[in-house]
């Protein structure tokens, strides 16, 4: 196991060189000139002195040598100053990350807890009133838009009834750390948790219908019932771990979204975390920000991966690795 863990770690370095070297000339592929950008707003912007800016900015360098700088002060953890922000990445990328782990932990946490508890429920009560509730609600959700369900729940909750703030983080009217503004911040989270946590449900829920109906049906299953275990304890002890196995590919492959956040939802409600951040810097041709984002995305990607695959050996023990 240790071999194997050693292995796998090795070959994740050309991986993550080969994804780093992508993530770099497509964004350096998109139309538009950042430094344009820029400098949109200063008048009468002389031709030398955009020069000189594209020498200092190393805009005139050849791509192989843009990247390989890039690339060394990323692994420095000092990947440059944002262009739009006049700031360093790692200063605008520190607040955006926190924001986003506490939203998708919360709808992570809460999304993947009820769906499997749901798919547990459904494929216990095979094709009772509850089992088809349960799926007809789940494939109606799935044909639902994130941003059309965060806009209707904006509607009725926050313009019709009130309850709930529309966007932001918290009103900045309240003194930070006040109790009144971790009441507000809470109240500014239940949307979008809600949001994304239907869709941590629907990812999760269906695999886990289908795995522990294909796991119910093993024969050691009715030898199990055959020696007179109550029902719970062959779900609850012999079937749920073996079920839970492609379960938790679907959850490996959606987890890096706990620290990418999504795009869509933190667009819809302005909350300021990585997926907005990364929408907008890519908007305004931001570069440093968007490729330093996207590469955190990666070696998240990377790292559940990882985890997948020695949690697969803690759920089946007839799993063994090779190095």
């Amino acid at each position: 196991m240790f071999y194997y863990l050693i292995r796998r770690i090795l070959q994740t370095v050309p991986l993550l060189l080969v994804i780093s070297a992508l993530i770099f000339l497509l964004l350096y592929l998109m139309p538009g000139d950042p430094l344009v950008q820029m400098l949109q707003d200063i008048p009468r912007l002389r031709a030398e002195d955009y020069e000189r800016l594209r020498k200092i900015y190393g805009f005139d360098d050849p791509v192989y040598v843009q990247y390989w700088k890039w690339l060394w002060q990323l692994l420095q953890l000092n990947p440059g100053y944002s262009r739009e922000y006049g700031q360093p990445v790692f200063d605008i990328i520190r607040p955006a990350l926190i924001n986003t782990l506490v939203l998708t932990l919360s709808a992570v946490v809460i999304g993947k807890l009820a769906a499997i508890l749901l798919g547990i429920f459904s494929a216990v009560r095979q094709y009772s009133i509850g089992d088809y509730l349960v799926t007809g609600a789940t494939f109606i959700a799935y044909s639902v838009p994130a941003f059309w369900l965060g806009l209707m729940l904006m509607i009725v909750f926050s313009v019709k009834l009130g309850w709930l703030p529309t966007s932001g983080l918290v009103n900045a009217d309240l003194p930070p750390g006040s109790w009144d503004a971790i009441i507000d911040w809470l109240k500014h989270l239940i949307l979008p948790v809600t949001v994304l946590a239907t869709s941590e449900v629907i990812q999760v829920q269906r695999f886990m219908r289908s795995s522990l109906l294909e796991v119910l049906r093993q024969d050691y299953l009715t030898t199990a019932r055959a020696k007179g275990l109550s029902e719970r304890v062959v779900i609850g002890r012999h079937a749920l771990k073996n079920a839970l196995i492609p379960v938790v590919t679907i959850i490996a492959v959606t987890m890096p979204r706990v620290v990418g956040g999504s795009a869509v939802v933190e667009t819809v409600f302005a909350y300021p975390g990585m997926g907005r951040l990364l929408f907008t810097s890519i908007m305004g041709n931001d570069f440093v920000v968007a490729m330093t984002v996207v590469m955190i995305i990666a070696v998240t990607v990377v790292f559940f991966n990882l985890a997948a695959d020695i949690l697969y050996g803690w759920l089946d023990p007839r799993i063994r690795y090779q190095s």
